[in-house]
């Protein structure tokens, strides 16, 4: 009886592992889609399109690297530091406009995007 109720409980350990795994990796679906969905929200209208940004940036770099999705030089801490202090004509932006979490997020939306292009 005592090793039906080990065998029980295990098998209810494994279950639950299991379904924690599965929620990791819905959660990380989630974060991705969700830096994504920020992205677009708080930065597109500089960074996508005709934004200032996309004007900008395309002056300096070459025509693949100006959508920030497709450049392959950035790193979280980098995008981080940008936006809270701002860059040329990018004015900084607050954690009142865009909370700590949700700039991690498109932080690594923008670092995940480029690390596939690998």
């Amino acid at each position: 009886m005592k090793t039906l109720k080990h065998l029980v409980g295990i098998a209810a350990l494994l279950s639950a592992t299991s379904v924690i795994a599965q929620q990791d990796l819905k959660w990380a679906d989630l974060t991705k889609t969700e830096g994504a969905a920020l992205f677009k929200e708080k930065c597109g209208m500089c960074h996508q399109g005709g934004g200032m940004a996309m004007v900008i940036l395309g002056r300096r770099l070459p025509a693949d690297q100006v959508p920030l999705e497709n450049r392959t030089d950035l790193q979280a801490a980098f995008i981080e530091t940008v936006v809270r202090n701002g860059f040329g004509v990018m004015y900084p932006i607050s954690q009142g406009e865009v909370s700590k979490q949700q700039l991690a997020n498109i932080a690594g939306y923008l670092v995940k995007k480029q690390g596939s292009k690998k």
